[in-house]
């Protein structure tokens, strides 16, 4: 009877004992990848460096950065999908990215190419309508200041 309380209790340490172990474990590794992936966010990397290569990607209406992002990892754009939608979601232009059709190269960091798919530069069609409403709404404020000077001083 003795011995059987020895040896229960001696198993019941052994289990606690291999139980902290591997929760130690788990903590350490997860604790790595979250590190990296917080790391990854804020610090992004391009593919390639140097010339790198152009790719032509379709954004349809709709998509989410989910589904961009693995268009862009289907054609080697960047190396990790989570990681993309983690980027789009912490970035300036969450949930901007319009419909279209973009010249995407390797050496562009995700938040380069967010900002193409968003209307900012480097964007073939969406650029050229920000720049013809532009001008437009230069050329209607230009008349709406010449109308009030010219109200200003009596003509």
């Amino acid at each position: 009877m003795n011995a059987k309380k020895i040896f229960l209790g001696l198993l019941d340490t052994i289990i606690k004992v291999v139980f902290i172990i591997v929760v130690a474990m788990l903590i350490v590794r997860y604790a790595k990848l979250a590190y990296d992936y917080g790391y990854h966010i804020f610090n992004q990397t391009a593919v390639s460096s140097g010339t790198g290569r152009t790719v032509s990607v379709i954004i349809a209406d709709g998509d989410s950065a989910g589904e961009i992002g693995e268009k862009l990892f289907s054609v080697g754009l960047i190396t990790d999908k989570t990681l993309f939608r983690l980027q789009e979601m912490f970035s300036d232009y969450h949930g901007m990215e319009k419909a279209g059709t973009y010249e995407l190269s390797t050496t562009m960091t995700p938040e380069e190419m967010l900002a193409a798919m968003s209307g900012g530069e480097n964007s073939d069609d969406t650029t050229v309508a920000d720049d013809s409403s532009e001008s437009s709404v230069a050329e209607e404020s230009s008349e709406a200041s010449a109308e009030n000077s010219e109200e200003v001083n009596g003509g």
